[in-house]
Formats: C-alpha cells, sequence, structure tokens
C-alpha cells in the first residue's frame, strides 16, 4: 500500500475553516492549470502579510529578502498564488508542475531571462522566457504570469492553446472542493487527491510491516478496504493573532475501525515519507464519518516546512544589486562591482539555503526524509539567479547541488537495501513439545511426543528492526559524509572570493 498511500503526506492539509459566498479569489490562475494535476497549493500572499500576526513580524519586508535568496517559495510581490503538480505517486517527483501568480506589478521576461541568463521566445502568440533548470515562464495577462517545468516546448505550447481554446477540463472534484476553503478565506490551502491510488489487495500486503499495527486485535482485511478508499489529504492554516492548522485525511468509507489507532497511524506515515510537521504530534485528533483531523497551533518552522514543499519560483523582479555610481570608475570597474554584488548575493543565497537544510536534517532519523530534503534544497540551489556571478562560484554551486543528488540517491539505495533485506527476514517460530500417546514400542510400552512451532511475531519484528537500524545508520552515515563535504567545500570557496575580491563573502 502503503507506499503509495504515504505519498499522499506530500500533501497534507489543514482546514479550519468552512466554505462561505466568498468570491472565486482563484478562479483566474486555476482556470489555467493544465489536465491532470493531482496537487495543489493555495495561498492568499496579501491576507498573510496583512494578518495582525503578519505585520506584527514584518512578514512583507523578511519574504522580500528571503525570497532573493532562494529561501523563500512564496512570491512577496504576488497578491495570489497557485502552485499545482501531476506527482508519480510512486517515485513522489512530479511528471509536471506549474506556479500561476496575481502580482502586483508587470514584470519584463526579457529581463527576467537576462538575470538568469536565460533565452526568450514567443510560443502561441505568448511571451516566454526559457530559465536554467528548465523553467520556463510564460507571461498571460499584464499581471498574470505562469511557470513551470520541464520546459519541452510543444508541451507549453499545447497548455496555452488549450487554456485560450478554453479546453482545459478544470481541477479533479477533490481539488476543487479545496480551492472552496482557498476562495472562502483560508491563506494556505494544500491539497493532494489520492483518489483510486491503490487497490485494497496492495494495501493489505504492506499492513504487517505497520509499527502502529503490530499486536492490534482488528480485521486488517477490513482496515485495507477503508484505507483503498481514501480520496485524498488536505491541510490548511488560519492566521490571526497566531497560526492554526488542520490535517484532514477523507475517504469514502466510514473510519470508525481505525479509531484507536488514526492518530500514530497517520504520523507514522508522515514520518516516513518525510513531511512530518514537529507540532502535529500534539495536535488534537478528531474520527467521525469519513474523515481523520488533527488540529493544532503552528509555529515558524512548521510554516516554512509546508512552503517548502514548493519548489521556489523564479524571481521576476529586477535584482538589487548594488551598482557603481554613474561617471565613477571605468566600465572594468563597474563590471566588476556588479560581479562582486551579484555573487555575494549568490553566496549569501547558497549557505542560507545550505542552513536551512540543516535545520530540517536535524532530528530527521528516517531515510525518507534525508531523501526528499537533499533533492529540494539541490534544486533550489540550480534554480537560483547566475547573472554576472564569478564562474568560479558557479562551479561550487554546482558541487553542492551535485553533492546533494549524490547524497540522496546513497540515501534512496540504503532505504531499497532495508526494504528488501527485511522482507528476507525469515519468520520467527516458538517451538513447544506436546505428548500423545502414539503406540506401543518395541518393550511394549507406549511412548507419547509432539511438537507445534508458533510464530513469534514480536521476534520477527525486532530482527526486522535491526536491520532498518543498520541501513539507517550507513544512509546517516553517508548523508553526514556530503554534508562535512561541503562545509569544507563552502570554507573554501569564501575564502578564495575574499582574496579575490577584497571584500567579505
Amino acid at each position: 500500500m502503503i507506499r503509495a498511500l504515504l505519498c499522499g503526506c506530500i500533501g497534507i492539509i489543514i482546514l479550519t475553516s468552512h466554505p462561505s459566498s466568498g468570491f472565486a479569489q482563484f478562479r483566474e490562475l486555476t482556470k489555467r492549470i493544465p489536465d491532470g494535476a493531482n496537487a495543489i497549493f493555495f495561498v492568499d500572499v496579501n491576507k498573510l502579510q496583512n494578518s495582525p500576526l503578519g505585520k506584527a513580524h514584518n512578514w512583507r519586508e523578511k519574504q522580500e529578502e528571503a525570497f532573493e535568496a532562494g529561501v523563500e517559495a512564496i512570491p512577496p510581490q504576488a497578491n495570489t498564488f497557485v502552485a499545482a503538480a501531476k506527482l508519480d505517486l510512486e517515485t513522489k517527483y512530479p511528471d509536471w508542475q506549474v506556479g500561476l501568480m496575481e502580482l502586483k506589478y508587470d514584470p519584463s521576461l526579457p529581463k527576467v531571462a537576462v538575470r538568469y541568463q536565460g533565452t526568450t521566445d514567443y510560443i502561441s502568440e505568448r511571451p516566454v522566457a526559457v530559465l536554467p533548470g528548465d523553467i520556463y515562464v510564460v507571461k498571460f495577462m499584464e499581471n498574470v504570469v505562469g511557470y513551470g517545468t520541464p520546459a519541452k516546448r510543444q508541451d507549453v505550447a499545447q497548455w496555452i492553446t488549450r487554456y485560450y481554446d478554453n479546453s482545459l477540463r478544470g481541477l479533479s472534484d477533490y481539488l476543487a472542493e479545496a480551492q472552496t476553503f482557498a476562495d472562502a478565506g483560508s491563506p494556505i490551502i494544500v491539497a493532494l487527491d489520492l483518489t483510486n491510488v491503490a487497490s485494497p489487495q496492495i494495501i493489505r500486503s504492506r499492513l504487517d510491516s505497520m509499527d502502529t499495527l503490530k499486536g492490534k486485535q482488528v480485521d486488517l482485511d477490513e482496515v485495507a478496504k477503508v484505507l483503498a478508499s481514501i480520496r485524498g489529504i488536505s491541510l490548511g492554516v488560519t492566521v490571526q493573532d497566531s497560526m492554526t492548522g488542520a490535517v484532514k485525511v477523507d475517504f469514502s468509507e466510514d473510519v470508525s475501525i481505525l479509531k484507536d489507532f488514526a492518530k500514530p497511524l497517520l504520523l507514522e506515515i508522515l514520518g516516513k515519507q518525510g513531511m512530518m510537521i514537529d507540532e502535529i504530534d500534539s495536535w488534537e485528533e478528531s474520527v467521525s464519518g469519513n474523515r481523520i483531523q488533527l488540529t493544532g497551533p503552528l509555529y515558524a518552522s512548521g510554516l516554512r516546512r509546508i512552503f517548502s514543499l514548493i519548489d521556489t519560483p523564479p524571481s521576476l523582479q529586477e535584482a538589487k544589486q548594488k551598482a557603481a555610481q554613474a561617471g565613477e570608475g571605468s566600465e572594468a570597474d563597474e563590471k566588476k562591482e556588479l560581479t562582486i554584488a551579484a555573487s555575494q548575493i549568490y553566496y549569501k543565497s547558497v549557505v542560507s539555503l545550505l542552513d536551512e537544510l540543516r535545520i530540517k536534517k536535524k532530528g530527521r532519523q528516517t531515510m525518507g526524509q534525508i531523501s526528499v530534503w537533499f533533492d529540494k534544497y539541490a534544486r533550489k540551489i540550480d534554480r537560483l539567479p547566475i547573472a554576472n556571478v564569478d564562474p568560479d562560484l558557479l562551479n561550487y554551486g554546482r558541487y553542492v547541488s551535485e553533492s546533494l543528488r549524490t547524497g540522496q540517491s546513497e540515501v534512496t539505495n540504503a532505504a531499497a537495501r532495508s526494504r528488501i533485506r527485511q522482507n528476507e527476514v525469515p519468520e520467527q517460530y516458538d517451538v513447544s513439545t506436546y505428548s500423545t500417546p502414539i503406540g506401543a514400542n518395541w518393550t511394549g510400552q507406549y511412548s507419547w511426543s509432539g511438537w507445534v512451532a508458533t510464530p513469534n511475531w514480536q521476534r520477527t519484528g525486532s530482527k526486522m528492526s535491526n536491520v532498518r537500524m543498520e541501513e539507517q545508520i550507513k544512509g546517516a552515515k553517508s548523508a553526514n559524509d556530503v554534508m562535512r563535504d561541503i562545509d569544507n567545500a563552502t570554507a573554501d570557496i569564501r575564502r578564495h572570493m575574499t582574496e579575490k575580491y577584497g571584500v567579505e563573502f
């Protein structure tokens, strides 16, 4: 099952309000989403920034700085923002992903292309920028812009054409339900459509390996049937003087059979997939009808973790870089100043991303968690603006992202070995003897003998746990080795760049 089901944690959803008659503020964006999306992320940027909590902590200005550094996924100059993807639920990687923004300004795609050292194009009568990192940016209207990956020109042309032909089918029923909550005023909504993700037979074959279910007196066939009826997972956040979140999991079947272990089962799923938010462990549980829901306070760290589920979009604003004053210095001096400014921003961005990765890695002991975050941060580094950045620094950035991908591959391989070795653990038995008369022996006496083997699930589970621990240690060592090598490279490039330009990096 559960590998496919667990992928659902990518889209945990918190819904703490109910839909009302509010206007469809996201409709202008969602009507442009390509067919087949099974994951979606709604953010009302204005509402977040203007909330009592947002004003008290100056979120608008902090978002500007963090976004330019590549550590903030939500574009601060957007009014509303929607990200959607077609996820392969086996691998947890998207076949494609797009983002759509209603901006406070009219961006210049040629300037965006220059900033990222990309190119411009004109596809289906719309201006397009093609950027490094396999990203395209499409300008639909003066202040409505879309971006996506992979940057396949034919697919981009089909997407644009189908929108203007009004032939896009729209969101699935489950994702459309999530949009009603976003339109009703929840500033953050995330949803993952898991309808028909796995059969009861596949789910049943995996239930015996779930720690939460060990020793439970429950009909596992019925549990599998209920879990197979999952419709989706959603997460929503409300923000006032503090933040409140709720995770809800929706099913077609009644979930009362899960009532005694619903929360630990959900937490085990989230933890194995690396999508756990620390606060959820203390949230209040509600199980009724066709839904499991957890509700409780959400803190800044949890909000960052939610935002990090989205790939950071390209900045569409002109770079805020230090420039030489007009009339002072030669053209070479001006170029050097521009290189220094761009390089300092790039270096700071990479270091900030690595610091954030360390925070997420700290205390995350499952291999799935480490693998997910290594891959995400490699992609974030790949997509930083690179125009005017020193070539040595770009080589360092490439080394960092490649090292993270190597670590991700090694951790993923360790997880695969763990699954294989666990499946190879022989079932453990307790053998006991008993006596029954079986007839007279050669002396004329009767003999009694017999034995019975009883499965010892605890000893079998212990051996499987030892296998998991061994591979987990190997995977963690690989991850730690990668981070150590990156730290050494960071110290070297900082020293080199400082000596080269005579300024601090």
